[in-house]
């Protein structure tokens, strides 16, 4: 499968965070996938855009151990925040190695192998707000739970992207053709086009 690279860490100060009292996030550890086997190679990196507020953060969220640093998980929790009610809870760690794997993977095919986050966090009322506008939101979303992203990586194809998502066995990966974005998710292992 494709290489890592590793990248320079640059961090962005961002606005204070409101938390929300959610359920209590899932181990991000499955032993067995090509990602939990990986993580101890993985440069803990990501360089991430949020499409709606053009906010962008660029760092290091864990160190060569995999211990995550709480400061740079926050600043990335902010970004992936529900932008519309500006809530951010803690998001599920599995998420941003993920997400570093496919970056770097990205980086490896020449890319920049930053991510364009479309959605992260939901609130149950911007859920509730998109379903109603008929996009195809799903009324149980990992998106409520902290546990989704639906993205763009640039230097790779969105077949890529959901091709190595799969790989990995992050979770659930849907392709989106039509937008042009890949679905990741830390839920059950599964696959849908929509």
């Amino acid at each position: 499968m494709l290489g890592l690279l590793s990248g320079g860490a640059g961090l962005v100060l961002l606005g204070g965070c409101a938390r929300n009292r959610l359920e209590p996030l899932p181990s991000p550890w499955r032993p067995g996938t090509q990602l939990d086997a990986m993580v101890p190679r993985l440069e803990p990196y990501l360089d991430v855009t949020n499409a709606h507020t053009g906010e962008r953060v660029a760092l290091r969220f864990a160190d060569r151990g995999g211990r995550h640093d709480r400061r740079a998980m926050r600043r990335l929790d902010w970004v992936f925040r529900d932008w519309r009610q500006n809530q951010s809870p803690e998001i599920d760690p599995r998420l941003y190695w993920a997400l570093a794997a496919i970056g770097g993977a990205a980086r490896q095919q020449g890319g920049s192998g930053q991510v364009t986050l479309l959605s992260g966090f939901r609130t149950p009322r911007t859920n509730s707000m998109l379903r109603a506008e008929g996009s195809g939101v799903a009324s149980g979303s990992y998106h409520l739970r902290r546990r989704a992203a639906d993205i763009r990586v640039d230097g790779l194809e969105m077949e890529q992207v959901a091709a190595y998502a799969e790989w990995l066995g992050v979770g659930g990966v849907g392709r989106y053709p039509r937008s042009s974005f890949t679905h990741i998710d830390s839920g059950p292992i599964r696959t849908w086009s929509g």
